[in-house]
């Protein structure tokens, strides 16, 4: 019995005392990218994201649905079920379903782990899909996903997800390039190709600097850019713009002679805009509300779009739980949570354990977890966090004086649990 005390002393140690769990000791590892193009040239690229099967696409439009319909009331049940649908879409190859998964996780209304969060990251890097790249620079620059801090490093993957077209990637680029002593014209670029892709922030930054040197031309497009990117700010340009013929000097001058209508007009877009700015609106058809001149202005009933979508609200196709079971069961997912279960790919002995916890402790994270001892590693059990870890009965053989045949003991003992992932 006292080597079976001795092993069981060396499983425990570390954790009981504090009550702490423990991470594996391995650490993740990302490419170092040392072959990225470190020259200056840019060549504009917009992110290309693969077409999804028409299955996951159901959960994903339904998912998207509901996820706009809580923005304010911020249901914790309805971010669960958005959650369960986005995770099974995004483990069905649905790149979107995976994007939005993750920025929700990084907002607090998902909970996706380091390590969960790092996979997917590395499923759309392994697809080319440049939101991947700019995943993992945030990983590097905080320190998070399991990987060690690298400011180097993260701004290698922030420069390849901007090459690659991601415009939160080419923004923050940009803005480092953007000093006159550095690289200004690749920022210019940078920015209008994220502009071009429906990033107000980068239009009304490059337009304001067009405005600055004079450019007023440019300014213009590029606020117009914008306001269709649904920028409100760059709809206040437009308005003060056209309010009423300002000198040079002034700080809304843009060239423009005084149109009181389209000034209207863009104040009644930029209220829209500045009112609904939590929700991402748009105005794709801003040129044909408001075109720029010596176009005429032609009739406007007042509507956006953007907003009259919204305020109907057409639900899309719900998804039936058999598609939802159908598409779970594929990946050995749990239906009700959309979470990999044992069986999935990822449960490996390369990953196990990706943390430890004793008997007696509370579990520090949901999910599937087996005891680390030889004898008993298919043991598994799923327990939620704050659960006590279970000890576990034990057998093994008493030896006894001969002739008598050893005796079997059985007793309930502390043993460290493994997280698989």
């Amino acid at each position: 019995m006292r080597w079976m005390m001795l092993v069981l002393s060396l499983l425990l140690t570390g954790c009981d005392e504090s009550g702490e769990f423990v991470f594996s000791t391995r650490e993740p590892v990302v490419d170092s990218l040392d072959a990225t193009d470190i020259d200056l040239k840019f060549t504009c690229v917009h992110e290309q994201v693969p077409a999804p099967q028409s299955g996951p696409d159901v959960l994903f439009k339904y998912a998207r649905w509901l996820q706009k319909n809580n923005q304010l009331k911020q249901d914790r049940l309805i971010d669960s079920e958005i959650e369960r649908l986005y995770r099974i879409g995004a483990e069905n190859g649905h790149f979107k379903a995976s994007i939005n998964l993750q920025n929700g996780a990084m907002r607090g209304r998902f909970q996706l782990y380091g390590d969960e969060h790092l996979r997917l990251s590395q499923k759309l890097i392994e697809a080319e899909i440049a939101t991947g790249y700019y995943f993992v620079a945030i990983f590097l620059q905080q320190g998070s996903a399991g990987l060690q801090r690298d400011q180097e490093m993260s701004l290698r993957y922030y420069r390849k997800a901007a090459y690659l077209g991601n415009v939160q990637a080419l923004y923050h680029v940009a803005s480092k390039l953007a000093p006159v002593d550095f690289a200004p014209d690749v920022a210019r670029q940078m920015r209008r190709c994220a502009a071009e892709q429906g990033d107000g922030r980068a239009a009304l930054a490059l337009a304001t600097h067009f405005q600055l040197v004079g450019s007023f031309k440019e300014a213009v497009d590029l606020f117009q850019l914008g306001v269709g990117a649904g920028n409100s700010v760059a709809a206040l340009a437009l308005r003060e713009g056209f309010r009423e013929f300002s000198p040079p000097d002034e700080r809304n001058y843009l060239g423009l002679r005084e149109d009181l209508e389209r000034s209207e007009r863009y104040r009644r877009i930029g209220t829209v805009l500045s009112n609904y700015s939590y929700a991402s609106p748009s105005v794709p058809e801003i040129n044909d509300i408001v075109p720029l001149p010596p176009a005429k202005l032609p009739p406007w009933d007042g509507k956006l779009q953007w907003l009259e979508a919204r305020l109907a609200n057409v639900p899309p196709e719900k998804p039936s739980e058999v598609l939802i079971h159908q598409l779970a069961k594929a990946k050995v997912l749990d239906p009700a949570t959309g979470k990999p279960m044992p069986g999935y790919p990822a449960f490996s002995d390369a990953s196990f354990p990706i943390m430890t916890c004793v008997s007696g402790d509370g579990c520090p994270r949901p999910g599937y977890w087996k005891i680390i001892l030889t004898s008993w590693t298919e043991h598994i059990r799923y327990f939620e966090e704050g659960d006590v870890m279970p000890q576990h009965l034990m057998t093994w053989p008493e030896p006894r004086l001969w002739p008598l045949r050893d005796k079997i003991v059985q007793r309930e003992e502390r043993v460290r649990w493994g997280l698989l992932g």
